[in-house]
């Protein structure tokens, strides 16, 4: 059960957040302006959404370690060699790792609003993406 709903679970989170990057890309939404915004999602007083190019990459990103993440599993058929896939899977739980880890560091000077999310959600949903993209790696070497 681990081996399948575990690597469905990460594809479906991930895409999800990359899907968001991709409407960031154009707007503020949920929320009612580009200020609210970048002082809840940017972590900043300045009010500028980011670019489009940076969002549409990062959405892409996301998107792609969704579908990495299903051939890893062996879901989806997978694309190149595998020690590849693998590398990629790993390298994402280091990403993950990262972001979650270092966030906390981020809340320094940082508006109230990121600082709370940050602290409540952002930082440990990239601890806990990072845990399922072990999960699916270790599984998928184990095989």
């Amino acid at each position: 059960m681990i081996r399948t709903l575990v690597p469905g679970l990460l594809s479906l989170v991930v895409v999800a957040i990359g899907l968001l990057h991709f409407v960031w890309a154009f707007s503020p939404w949920p929320w009612k302006d580009p200020a609210t915004f970048t002082r809840t999602i940017g972590g900043t007083h300045d009010g500028r959404m980011p670019g489009v190019l940076e969002c549409m990459a990062v959405g892409t990103a996301l998107i792609g370690a969704g579908v990495l993440a299903l051939m890893v599993n062996g879901t989806v058929p997978g694309v190149g060699p595998e020690w590849l896939r693998l590398t990629g899977m790993f390298g994402f739980a280091l990403v993950m790792f990262v972001r979650g880890t270092a966030g906390y560091l981020m809340n320094s000077g940082a508006p109230p609003e990121f600082r709370r999310w940050n602290a409540l959600l952002y930082s440990p949903l990239c601890l806990v993406l990072c845990l399922l993209s072990l999960v699916v790696a270790v599984a998928a070497v184990r095989r």
